[in-house]
């Protein structure tokens, strides 16, 4: 699933990226299962030194997919309801998050999930070869 959100990434890493999440306090992930037991969605939040917003240190939703055949039923919901609520019981009242710049689809997922856009970025890099 992870790589299907993030397609550019190298599996192999983005596997061993999971090994982190059994280990820190500062990282969690969820899981929606169909009812077959099959994963259908997740989402994944961590502890930042620096949000955006009213707070930092805190909360930061580093990802969340949803399988296209069970979007549209309150599954990314509940899976947003799941990372809030690890947020809260840190003792934040205030959950970042991102998406690239063109991606219209994550904003407005983002616009109707509650979060209020703060900012744009570009950023911008240069080899120093």
């Amino acid at each position: 699933m992870r790589h299907l959100l993030w397609p550019d990434e190298e599996p192999e890493e983005l596997e061993s990226d999971l090994d982190a999440y059994d280990s820190s306090d500062e990282l969690a992930g969820f899981v929606a299962e169909a009812e077959d037991g099959r994963l259908i969605g997740f989402a994944e939040v961590a502890m930042r030194s620096y949000v955006e917003g009213p707070c930092a240190p805190g909360p930061y939703l580093e990802g969340i997919w949803v399988d296209t055949k069970y979007r549209r039923r309150g599954i990314g919901r509940a899976l947003l309801g799941a990372a809030e609520q690890w947020g809260r019981e840190r003792g934040f009242d205030h959950l970042g998050s991102d998406a690239l710049i063109d991606n219209e689809v994550s904003h407005a997922w983002h616009r109707a999930a509650g979060f209020a856009e703060i900012e744009r970025v570009v950023i911008f890099g240069k080899s120093m070869k």
